[in-house]
């Protein structure tokens, strides 16, 4: 993933995010309140992951990220037995990082809050975090926040659209599905971003000549 990849990519993360109302206090509160709830299951919640560090790439991730998006990226993109680029060829989570780097620090520090909800959210229903699932077990995790509430189908699709753009962004995916690549770049186009749509001038009135006249056709 180039740099103008990873811009237009963070670009589009924060419209979809400022569209779907992603509240800083629905956030703080929702957060909140599982932890809280979860402070029972606090065996639970610790993951063999914790102890494990992520590569040093990866500075731009807290631990907990890095392995919440290794986790999205087996179970969103299935690609064994598949024509398709296997996914572990692919930099996915190093791409998502690129992208998160050009957010801007408050989305990002949202964004933050709302990876840990999701993860430490599976605890209540599985047991364990979703770093911790099995592959089946976390793309059941995905249908049923995809069906959840406002809250549970935002932070999805986020992280579904991360990780999604991460791995098709790259050039070596792009060969399997008879792709050559976006044409803007081949053909020099300029990024316009999120521009509006052309308008149609009115249309201009018939001349008098054609009018309507009134009267006409009534008996004198």
């Amino acid at each position: 993933m180039t740099q103008h990849h990873a811009r237009q990519a963070a670009a589009t993360l924060q419209r979809g995010v400022t569209r779907r109302r992603f509240l800083k206090w629905t956030l703080i509160g929702a957060a909140g309140a599982a932890a809280v709830a979860a402070g029972g299951f606090a065996l639970l919640r610790r993951s063999p992951l914790d102890r494990r560090p992520p590569p040093a790439w990866a500075d731009g991730l807290s631990r907990q990220e890095f392995h919440l998006f290794d986790r999205a990226r087996v179970a969103l993109l299935p690609t064994a037995g598949s024509v398709l680029t296997p996914a572990d060829r692919v930099p996915v989570v190093a791409n998502v990082q690129r992208t998160l780097g050009f957010v801007d620090a408050a989305t990002r520090k949202d964004l933050a809050m709302a990876f840990t909800l999701f993860d430490n959210a599976a605890v209540f229903s599985h047991g364990k975090r979703f770093v911790d699932l099995d592959e089946q077990q976390a793309r059941l995790w995905f249908d049923q926040w995809g069906a959840g509430n406002t809250l549970q189908r935002t932070l999805a699709t986020v992280i579904k659209q991360l990780t999604y753009s991460a791995y098709w962004r790259h050039p070596s995916t792009w060969a399997a599905v008879e792709f050559d690549g976006p044409v803007s770049e081949r053909w020099g186009l300029a990024y316009l971003g999120n521009a509006p749509l052309p308008v149609e001038p009115p249309a201009a009135e018939p001349p008098d000549a054609v009018r309507p006249q009134a009267g006409r056709g009534a008996s004198v």
